[in-house]
């Protein structure tokens, strides 16, 4: 069996030298493990995908490949770092068997807190992926601790094992450099960074409300909380003229603050504050993802509405909505006048100034108009059937 260390690079993979292997690794930008190397840290991947005499990767090969190989089947394995997030080390992990190859997420946390919410978002992307059977959200295939263990001490990795999205990519706000228009980029590692037409705009927003929808739970008020677009999130393919999105990740699946009492609370109202919160949270961004705060554009309202009835509709089709017709809801939304759904919001706002002072600066100065927005395009919005 050959394993390779690569840098993950644009224009293609890195080889790993040796004096790259010393070099300490970076528990954060600009910050050094006490003791840890670069090299510790590929070998621990290494470990890690193959504990046990490599049974439970085989596992996972048998189970995505659908062929039936042992450990001796597996000929390469390319371990790529790829990415440096705030609580997790991301690496991807490509395992070559005969003519058959699959590509895995590592992730990787050090701190005590990152390891707890490794944890997390693992044992919570196994319950969404098994209770929802939806296409959104990673597979997660093992997870566990890596020792490492060297002249300067030891220290354990946690690390997790998931689906990797094959040329899925990160997309932000931005602008165009031209006329100066708002626009989004996608960040194709391949083709370079690309700007989406008006329509796949759209079409990225309509899936994104679809999906979020799709796992909310009407009865309990369950939802995938928090995401936020400037953590890249969601991610993006753009092939063949067709836009598919996936979730990265989800870090709690519980009733938002708002509705964490259980006391006679109605479940369309509920549901009402999850459209209204929804119709907030998917025009939030930072420029280029790293930039000033942004706020997207009033395409991103009718986008919204429709992927959100559309999730409704399957919702609904699958025995799970349970709270009527769609069209009563419908209703409801077009019976508020322009000041009752201004009003609607306000309890959210104490909820926004906690979350991000940022985030809650840009809403202030755009809630105005989001209103009018959003209440001209529930007036004008009819489901197919009407």
């Amino acid at each position: 069996m050959v394993i390779k260390y690569l840098f993950s690079a644009p224009k293609g993979d890195i080889p790993v030298c040796y004096d790259d292997l010393q070099r300490p690794f970076l528990i954060s930008p600009g910050k050094s493990h006490p003791f840890l190397t670069l090299g510790d840290y590929f070998e621990a991947i290494k470990d890690f995908i193959l504990r046990d005499q490599g049974r439970p990767l085989v596992r996972v090969l048998r189970e995505q490949l659908k062929t039936d190989i042992g450990p001796d089947g597996i000929s390469e394995i390319l371990i790529r770092t790829e990415k440096h997030g705030a609580l997790y080390h991301l690496a991807s992990a490509e395992v070559f068997s005969g003519r058959q190859s699959m590509k895995m997420c590592v992730s990787t946390a050090v701190s005590e807190n990152g390891k707890a919410w490794l944890r997390h978002e693992f044992d919570l992307l196994k319950f969404l992926n098994s209770t929802f059977a939806l296409p959104y959200l990673p597979v997660p295939y093992f997870q566990g601790d890596a020792r490492v263990h060297s002249d300067h001490g030891d220290e354990s990795l946690a690390m997790s094992l998931t689906e990797w999205f094959e040329d899925y990519y990160e997309w932000h706000l931005s602008m165009d450099e031209k006329g100066g228009k708002q626009r989004i980029c996608i960040w194709d590692l391949q083709s370079g960074l690309c700007f989406a037409s008006k329509e796949e705009g759209f079409e990225i927003f309509r899936q994104i409300s679809k999906a979020l929808t799709l796992y909310y739970d009407t009865r309990d008020f369950n939802q995938i909380y928090p995401w936020h677009h400037a953590a890249g999130d969601f991610i993006v393919r753009r092939k063949d003229g067709i836009i598919d999105v996936k979730l990265t990740t989800a870090r709690r699946y519980e009733p938002a603050m708002l509705f964490s009492s259980e006391d006679n609370i109605d479940p369309v109202t509920a549901l009402t504050y999850f459209f209204l919160n929804l119709s907030i949270r998917m025009r939030l961004d930072k420029l280029d993802g790293a930039g000033i705060n942004a706020w997207a554009g009033s395409f991103s309202v009718e986008a919204l509405i429709q992927g959100f009835f559309e999730g409704l509709g399957i919702m609904d089709a699958d025995g799970r909505y349970g709270l009527g017709k769609l069209r009563d809801l419908l209703s409801l939304f077009k019976a508020f006048d322009r000041e009752e759904l201004a009003g609607l919001f306000q309890p959210l706002l104490d909820l926004y100034a906690k979350e991000d002072p940022g985030d809650f600066s840009v809403i202030q100065a755009n809630l105005g108009s989001h209103v009018k927005q959003l209440y001209e395009v529930i007036q004008n919005f009819y489901l197919r059937d009407d």
